[in-house]
């Protein structure tokens, strides 16, 4: 016995979505291979599903691409933000670390200005100017004549011999070395001193609480946002920003030849040691975020939300083929 069925003609108007040829009064008919009832258009020939959903406007699918390219442009943001974090953590460790080196830097240098400047005046004694008549100074006899030239003392025309206060302030890493000092007596000091192991700062230490905080945030973001991909593939992010970190920190760490300050003598030092360590143990802290962040986030999920109003965000248990949790 074969199976009957009637079709009738389309009794409204309905525009085609091929051509926008009016379908009313057309007749309905049986597709052969799925058994639908269908309607062709006699004009372009598009067929036409008797039951359709309405059709997005143009303006839903720009809104789309627009959200799409924000989401893009925000995600390119937060990259370009933690590679500027964590160069920027890095040279501050980098800093800390190097303030001992630059305090004995910018000593040594001033020493050796002070002993230059005093033996110049040596060699060469500059006229006597600007005498002065002091009979009480404690010492000398009534009526001993003190000259003093350009903050230089002379009894009786003779030079006296000043020792230059030393100072043992760390307010010398600011010291201005010249170029002669730095070609000439650099490694000198450095060698004297103990070398850069010694002479670290242990307070850099200190830069590693927020660079843990800010890579295992930064971790779970990436984890989250990049939902579409495998984790394994996820970890190429925090990687490739940490290369470009470490390239920025040997370029913003290039060794100072010339006249600089003390300070940023010894930074340069300490930037190409301390900071690429430091940026290799935020990407540690950065990949384990990344493993861990959806996991946290499935926990959260579960724990906040119940299960009816899971099934939006069940995309989190699908992206790493695992069964949604029971109610």
């Amino acid at each position: 016995m074969t199976e009957q069925h009637e079709f009738t003609e389309i009794r409204a108007d309905r525009a085609c979505i091929g051509c926008g040829f009016n379908l009313f009064g057309q007749s309905v008919s049986k597709e052969e291979h799925y058994g639908l009832a269908i309607c062709r258009c006699p004009e372009c020939g598009t067929v036409a599903a008797l039951q359709s959903y309405p059709a997005m406007s143009h303006w839903v699918n720009r809104f789309r691409a627009i959200l799409a390219a924000i989401w893009i442009v925000l995600l390119m943001g937060v990259f370009f933000g933690h590679t500027m974090a964590i160069t920027g953590m890095a040279q501050g460790a980098g800093s800390i670390a190097s303030e001992d080196l630059g305090g004995i830097i910018g000593q040594s240098f001033y020493e050796w200005e002070q002993a230059k400047a005093e033996e110049a005046l040596a060699q060469n004694p500059t006229p006597v100017t600007n005498t002065t008549t002091t009979p009480t100074i404690p010492g000398l006899p009534p009526g001993t004549t003190v000259v003093t030239n350009n903050g230089v003392t002379t009894i009786n025309g003779v030079v006296v011999s000043q020792n230059p206060v030393v100072s043992t302030s760390s307010n010398h890493r600011w010291e201005y070395v010249s170029k002669e000092w730095v070609q000439n007596h650099l490694s000198e000091t450095l060698a004297s001193s103990g070398g850069l192991l010694k002479n670290i700062d242990p307070e850099f230490l200190i830069m590693y609480i927020p660079g843990t905080i800010v890579s295992m945030v930064l971790g779970i973001f990436w984890s989250i946002a990049l939902i579409s991909g495998s984790r394994k593939r996820v970890l190429l992010v925090p990687l490739v920003i940490s290369l470009i970190a470490i390239s920025l920190q040997f370029v913003f760490s290039s060794p100072e030849t010339g006249p600089a300050y003390a300070s940023n003598i010894a930074q340069s030092y300490y930037g190409r040691i301390v900071g690429p360590f430091y940026i290799a143990t935020l990407l540690l802290m950065c990949s384990l975020g990344v493993l861990l962040g959806r996991s946290l986030a499935r926990w959260v999920v579960v724990m906040a939300l119940p299960p009816r109003n899971r099934v939006p965000l069940s995309i989190l248990w699908t992206c790493d083929h695992k069964p949604l949790p029971k109610p």
